[in-house]
C-alpha cells in the first residue's frame, strides 16, 4: 500500500476477520526506558520487536 492510497485498512474485512494477538512489553529500565521490547510469551519461536523509547509511540496517539 502506498502512503498516497486512501483507501482504508478495514476496507472489505471486518473487525471479527482480522487477528488478535496476545503480546507482552518490557522495559530495559524502569525508571528510564530508553527501549521497550514486545513479544508473544507463548509463541514457541523467539520472535520480538524492539523500539527506541525517543520514537515510541504510545497506542492511544495512533489514531
Amino acid at each position: 500500500m502506498h502512503t498516497n492510497d486512501r483507501r482504508t485498512q478495514l476496507e472489505g474485512e471486518r473487525l471479527e476477520d482480522l487477528p488478535e494477538f496476545e503480546l507482552r512489553y518490557l522495559f530495559d529500565d524502569g525508571e528510564r526506558p530508553s527501549s521497550v521490547t514486545i513479544y508473544a510469551p507463548e509463541s514457541l519461536e523467539t520472535t520480538w520487536l524492539t523500539a527506541d523509547a525517543d520514537v515510541a509511540v504510545s497506542l492511544d496517539e495512533l489514531r
